[in-house]
């Protein structure tokens, strides 16, 4: 074989390889959108803002976050699932989004395990289980025994029909065998506003929200619905070690890129997101409000997404609630 055949059956050979590298190398060619699911100022707004500038800093290239509240996350997943699958517009949502509304929603439009492409997990906040501050409920104990023999039980807020608070909820009051009654809201901070004002009994609700009201003296901790004590609350323990198993639940957030990025391009912004939760102002304003940074493989949140889908839609199934 002559030396010019033998050059040009190299650079053919060579040609796969570098359409792979390229996508790596060439990323990002403009900004990066960060598509959230919640008006702004929420929690997840709040997170995805404090990732953004970091991230921008790292990838050269500025991060933006655009807020599409509503439908669920169906609207902030329908822009992301309609632009090109380059890795310049990303999803992050929360646990919801991922692995309770497909189930509650009678009809959903997307598959968060086929229509996306997992990058990263990003922060967690277990539940805490709360009673206003002037309660006469003082412990788990007195919790319990009040929803066995007040005439009309206790009430107990949630987020919303199908909720992470709902679903526990209805989880505490199987394990427990008293009588509760859910009085759900359109979020966190109607409820907490009606448990502090003495309108409903108890709450479980994210130390993301809660911690600011508990340091207030406003709200009452009894327990942590989390495997391990809360680092905000170490004083409080888990329900776990006060004998109720199967009440572990937190609500996480993460992020995700349409389904068929090239995978260069997936591990370049894992990257980029483990480099900004790893900066001490972002750690430090994570931990501010309760949250706890868990960064994952692309593998491995897909693995997670998948387990806690699995573990969510049959509560849902068993508390009836959906939403047309």
């Amino acid at each position: 074989m002559s030396l010019k055949r033998q050059f040009l059956l190299a650079c053919a050979l060579a040609l796969p390889g570098l359409a792979l590298a390229q996508p790596a190398a060439a990323f990002p060619q403009r900004q990066v959108t960060m598509v959230v699911p919640f008006p702004a100022g929420g929690i997840t707004d709040t997170v995805a803002r404090a990732l953004a500038l970091k991230m921008g800093e790292n990838l050269g290239k500025a991060v933006i976050v655009e807020n599409k509240p509503g439908g669920g996350g169906q609207i902030a997943a329908a822009q992301v699932r309609q632009a090109p699958a380059d890795g310049h517009t990303i999803y992050v949502g929360a646990t919801e989004m991922f692995a309770i509304n497909p189930v509650l929603f009678r009809k959903f439009s997307y598959d968060p395990l086929k229509d996306f492409t997992p990058i990263t997990s990003l922060i967690r906040s277990p539940l805490v289980l709360v009673v206003p501050e002037n309660s006469p409920i003082k412990d788990i104990d007195g919790l319990v025994k009040a929803a066995r023999t007040e005439a009309k039980g206790l009430s107990f807020a949630s987020q919303g029909p199908g909720s992470i608070g709902h679903l526990l909820g209805e989880v505490f009051r199987s394990k427990t065998q008293g009588q509760f009654t859910h009085v759900p809201y359109k979020g966190s901070a109607p409820g907490l506003q009606d448990l502090m004002a003495g309108q409903v009994d108890m709450m479980f609700d994210p130390v993301i929200s809660t911690a600011p009201l508990i340091a207030g003296r406003k709200l009452r901790p009894l327990a942590i619905a989390a495997a391990e004590r809360a680092p905000q609350m170490p004083q409080v323990p888990t329900l776990l070690e006060l004998g109720l198993t199967g009440l572990d639940a937190q609500v996480w957030f993460g992020a995700v890129a349409r389904a068929g990025t090239p995978a260069p391009v997936v591990q370049r912004l894992n990257e980029a997101m483990h480099a900004a939760m790893k900066d001490p102002e972002v750690q430090k304003r994570f931990a501010e409000q309760g949250m706890q940074a868990f960064p994952s493989t692309p593998a491995q949140f897909g693995s997670f997404m998948a387990a806690e889908a699995a573990r969510w839609a049959p509560l849902v199934k068993a508390s009836g609630a959906s939403i047309d």
